[in-house]
């Protein structure tokens, strides 16, 4: 199949082996000229088969049997990100959730609870809504950080096709009380290059890493602990805000 998508405004082509794709990405369908063109090939899907068996045997997990055509979405996934070095944006683990017309975007690693953070902040504003669940990307247009959603969402699906200012980013823990500070950027530099994608490409990842660094000269960060209450989420926000 061929079709083109627009991810954080920059046009993509696609060519793909597998329909899964063209149904994921339904929400961002352009017609405009493409500025770049990925196509994934049964090497790579084989390649993400092997990538996906590797790390379930490291952490301890049963070896799921994913489809070709699911591994076919995460292998165009990977050839996009490494081209979006070329326009200043780089991949993010993470949930991003808007108010207001800027996003917080919170990071942690999975299981920690960053879907179930940013629910409350659907739940208690009333204009919030999600950008991205789990893997939007992070773009520097004219030197300022915004966060851009993308169809690779997370097992919730919860995207939309918009492109907001980013806000601070919060590095998210379990805590038994609902708390908010600001944070060294050097403290949380670990923590947040563990969820950035880096290449084995040295060169893309030194542009990365060059990125990740704007970010952290360039937006707020904090940290976050948080219970299963949902006050966690106007902690979370009236702490953010009182630094505006």
């Amino acid at each position: 199949m061929n079709f083109k998508i627009s991810l954080a405004g920059v046009n993509i082509e696609i060519n793909s082996i597998y329909d899964e794709i063209y149904n994921l990405c339904r929400d961002y369908y352009t017609d405009k000229t493409a500025d770049f063109t990925v196509s994934a090939t049964l090497s790579d899907i084989d390649f993400e088969r092997d990538k996906s068996a590797l790390e379930a045997k490291l952490e301890g997990r049963p070896v799921f049997d994913f489809t070709s055509a699911y591994l076919e979405t995460l292998a165009v996934y990977r050839k996009i990100a490494e081209k979006m070095l070329d326009y200043d944006a780089f991949l993010m683990h993470g949930a991003a959730v808007a108010v207001g017309g800027a996003a917080y975007l919170f990071t942690a690693p999975s299981g920690v609870g960053k879907t179930t953070h940013t629910r409350f902040w659907l739940q208690t504003f009333p204009d919030a809504f999600m950008v991205n669940g789990d893997k939007p990307l992070i773009r520097f247009i004219d030197k300022k950080a915004f966060v851009c959603g993308t169809p690779w969402a997370g097992k919730e699906g919860y995207h939309r096709n918009v492109i907001m200012p980013l806000k601070a980013v919060c590095t998210l823990f379990r805590g038994k009380e609902n708390s908010i500070s600001r944070a060294n950027w050097g403290e949380v530099f670990p923590l947040v290059i563990g969820q950035v994608y880096r290449s084995a490409d040295e060169i893309k990842l030194n542009k990365t890493l060059q990125l990740v660094k704007n970010l952290g000269e360039r937006t707020r960060f904090y940290t976050l602990y948080c219970n299963l209450n949902p006050n966690a989420a106007r902690v979370a926000k009236n702490g953010i805000d009182k630094d505006d």
